[in-house]
């Protein structure tokens, strides 16, 4: 019997992901080039590998159209705005047995400010809407590198953390819903041969469990190495 894989394991293994790819762009670049520099498929692919490895219960696909993203399972239709089902998901993954979608993950190279990635956390949002019945989206999680060229590198970081942590507060406000939730979650910082420092970090939605408590996400680190 193959053990469900909580949500949290699929986080950590989404910055496991993260981790390869700054390992093998340093491999490539021998340790020259910063790690803002790396290209943003390098990431996507190294957490889509890493994520399938990890939940063999699932199937993992890569640039999946947003219009298929909730689900038309049960017989229902899926019922996206126009502008929305234009778009791709970075990755999304599904239940093996069913094909249903569980989860949606964005993918985005270096952010120094989180305004940088709200338009993915609208959308992952947007997915999770549930007003549509058959919609097996359990929740998203915007996948994104911060890093800082300073010898103050992990102060800068910690910093930057605080300051994300604020502006999603005001998201929660302004661009919550009923029964979602919005964290962010920070990886371990790393310092690199380079130079700089970096951390991978995660803006998760997730729906409100109406039975059973939901996971904790207020612990803003967790460690993947």
């Amino acid at each position: 019997m193959i053990k469900r894989i909580p949500k949290q394991e699929l986080i950590r293994a989404a910055f496991h992901g993260m981790a390869m790819a700054e390992k093998k762009f340093s491999k490539m670049t021998s340790n020259t080039l910063h790690f803002c520099q790396a290209p943003e498929y390098l990431l996507t692919v190294n957490v889509a590998e890493t994520l399938n490895k990890s939940a063999p219960n699932h199937l993992t696909w890569l640039e999946f159209q947003l219009s298929q993203a909730r689900s038309a399972a049960r017989g229902h239709q899926p019922a996206l705005e126009q502008h929305m089902s234009r778009g791709r998901c970075d990755i999304l993954m599904c239940w093996a047995s069913s094909k249903e979608p569980r989860a949606a993950f964005e993918i985005k190279r270096d952010v120094q400010t989180l305004s940088t990635v709200k338009t993915d956390v609208e959308r992952i949002l947007y997915l999770l809407n549930g007003g549509v019945d058959g919609n097996t989206l359990q929740f998203g999680a915007v996948m994104f590198s911060t890093m800082a060229e300073s010898i103050h590198g992990r102060q800068v970081i910690k910093n930057r953390v605080e300051q994300f942590q604020k502006k999603l507060d005001g998201w929660r406000t302004t661009m919550g819903a009923h029964n979602r939730r919005l964290n962010i979650v920070c990886g371990d910082i790393k310092k690199r041969r380079a130079g700089d420092y970096w951390a991978p970090m995660a803006v998760i939605a997730e729906r409100e469990r109406k039975n059973g408590p939901n996971h904790d996400w207020s612990a803003s680190t967790m460690s993947f190495g």
